[in-house]
Order: structure tokens, then sequence, then C-alpha cells
């Protein structure tokens, strides 16, 4: 292994800048250069490499350079590069590729033993994989090798648990974790939340709020927008309208997942209008309604039979400069069909290719459909 020589600084700014322009050929021109001249190479240039690999999607390059740089390049690795692979290789959503990295790393002659966010990356892994009870044994396995479990650990499998509908389990965990030492924090009390609330137990979401209070977390954006989700799953919107109210008086910002959700509850409850009222009660607050808002809101008054207000909305979203996408002219076009204003239709088609808006298969159907329907088969034709 070499000494550190004068210069060796300038190849390792070569190396980060050519790493962060994800310039390999010209890399490994300088990698080769250092061999020749018998350059110390350190852990952090191959680190650079990886998350280069990871940014250009080429795990397995990461993996086969991880596995060259004791023979070949005389560098020592350590957990550091390990987990730095293993990132890239689990963000490509090779999961199973993953559980073999680990394996044969953790499981060979490396000398390498993993840490606290190796634990975390590999149980995300087999969680991803809906292996929970295998990443429950690995999990049990951390205090064996000296790893205390932290607040990402149990968040991860409280996940996993959750997507695999073991709810209660996951609500043990966090008792678990309060023993142990390990605190919650408002991520934490999310996941089981967003848990809770898919299954539609909103009582013992109310009592894990309380319960989020009491460990001095507050809840954020994410945590309001998941119970207004699940209270709408519920049918109750007035509720959810109420929480927004109390939202905003927390001073916790809504956001467009907020009011797309409140208003596509509205909306299929057939009420519309009011997703209306509080569109302007949004904009009044200065924060403006998207496309996908706007779409909804569009559908539900024509099937409501409420075309004027759907058209006086239209004209309302083009005067506060929000620009119509395919999924709002659908609607639009949809809408105008079922009122049988075909020619209204067509313009508005014209309009959206004009615009260089491409029509899509649901825009085409409508106005066959329509066509059909007033025994213009010609014309739908």
């Amino acid at each position: 292994m070499g000494s550190y020589k004068s210069g060796d600084s300038t190849f390792y700014s070569l190396i980060e800048n050519y790493a962060n322009s994800c310039d390999f050929r010209t890399l490994f021109q300088v990698f080769d250069r250092m061999k020749r001249e018998r350059r110390v190479f350190k852990e952090k240039n191959f680190i650079l490499v990886f998350r280069a690999y990871g940014k250009a999607h080429l795990p397995e390059k990461a993996i086969d350079l991880f596995g060259r740089m004791v023979d070949e390049f005389q560098c020592r690795r350590t957990v550091r590069s390990f987990n730095s692979v293993l990132n890239v290789v689990i963000q490509e959503g090779l999961f199973h590729r993953a559980l073999e990295f680990y394996d044969c790393v953790v499981g060979g002659k490396t000398s390498i033993s993993p840490n606290v966010l190796s634990f975390n990356l590999i149980i995300k892994a087999i969680c991803k994989l809906g292996l929970v009870d295998k990443a429950i044994e690995v999990f049990r396995e951390m205090p064996a090798q000296k790893c205390e479990p932290d607040v990402f650990t149990y968040c991860t499998l409280m996940d996993g648990l959750c997507k695999e509908d073991r709810i209660d389990e996951a609500v043990l965990l966090l008792d678990e974790m309060q023993i142990e030492g390990c605190f919650p924090s408002s991520v934490t009390f999310n996941v089981l939340i967003n848990g809770l609330c898919k299954k539609g137990d909103m009582a013992r979401v109310t009592k894990l709020v309380d319960n989020m209070f009491l460990k001095g977390c507050v809840p954020n954006e994410v945590t309001y927008n998941t119970i207004i989700n699940g209270l709408c799953l519920k049918g109750k919107l007035d509720k959810a309208v109420s929480l927004l109210e109390h939202m905003v008086a927390s001073k916790c910002v809504p956001n467009d997942v907020t009011y797309g959700t409140l208003i596509n509850g509205l909306v299929k409850q057939g009420r519309s209008v009011d997703g209306v009222c509080l569109l302007s009660s949004l904009e009044e607050r200065g924060h403006h309604g998207n496309e996908h808002v706007y779409s909804a809101l569009v559908s539900g008054l024509f099937k409501e039979g409420k075309s004027e207000e759907a058209m006086g909305l239209w004209k309302k979203m083009l005067e506060k400069g929000c620009q119509p996408n395919v999924v709002v002219y659908s609607a639009l076009t949809d809408g105008l069909c079922r009122e049988r204003k075909l020619d209204e239709a067509k313009e508005i088609l014209c309009e959206m290719v004009n615009k260089g808006c491409t029509p899509n298969a649901f825009t085409y159907s409508s106005l066959i459909k329509g066509f059909f329907k007033m025994g213009n088969s010609q014309k739908a034709i």
C-alpha cells in the first residue's frame, strides 16, 4: 500500500468532479494513473463513485468496484463503503440482489460488521419484499451484533407490518421502542396513523394522536393529510373539514394533497358545490388550486347536472392562469358530451390540440359515446 504523496489531493479533487458529472471513462483514467504512480486510494474516493453509479442507475457496477477495492486498489473497505453500495442497490429497487450482496459481505471473509445503518437498509429491503417475519428475525439479531435499533429501524419495521395489515404488532413495537429508551418521532406516529386510517379504525387514530402530543411530538402536514384522507374514506367529510380548520389554527400549512383529498371526498359524496366553496376558501388564503382539483370539480359538477357552474369554474380557472392539462380537458369534454353539447365538446378538443395538449383515450371515447347517443354514428367514426 502506497504512502500519501504531494499532489494526491489534486487527484482526489478530480475524482470528485468526474464522479459528480458521472464521467466514468475519464474518472477511471485518473484511477489508472494513480495506480501507475502508486498513489494512495482512500475509501471516500470510492464512496463518491458509488454514489455516482447510483445516480447513473448502475448498481452492478458499484458492486463490481466494491469487490475490486482491496486487491486492485489496495484500499481497505469498511462498513461505510459497504452501506454506500447497499443503498445504491436498494434505491434501484433490486431488493433480492441487496440481500445477496448483504449475505455475501457480512457472511463472507471481509471482516465487515454491519452497523445500525446496514440493518436499517436490509430491513427496508426485506420489508419491500413482503418478508416481514424475516425482517423481524434480522431486527432481533441486532443486539447480538452490538447494534441498538434506532427510530428509523422501528419506523421501517412498523411500516412493513402495517403494509401486511399487522397493525396490532406495529403498535406493540411503539411500546417496545419506548421501553428500550428509543423515543418515537412524528414520522413514527405517522406510519401507525396511516396504517390505522387505511383500516378505518379512526377511534384508535384519535388515541394515537393524543399519545403523540403526550410524547411531545407535534402533528405535521403528513399527519393531518393522513387523518383527513382516513375521514374522507369513511365518508366523514364534515369532520375532515373541521380538521382542516384545526390544522390552519395550529399554524400547519395545508398543501395540494390536503385540499385535493378533501375536494375529491366532497365530489364523491355529490357535494361538488361544497368543493367549489372550499376551493374559494383556499384561494382567499393565497393557495391556488391545481389542475387535479379543477378536474375533479368540473367532472363532479357535470355529473350532478350543474353544467353552468362547471363552465363558470372552467372560465375562472383560465382567468387565474391555471393551465389545463389532459385530465381537465377530458373532464370538460366528457361533461359537455353528457349534456349533449357535442359541438362545444368538439371545440374544446380542437382548442386542446391547438395548445399542444394530446387527447387521451378517455377524451376520444367521451366524444364517440356522445355522438352515438345522439344517433350520429358517422361523426363518431
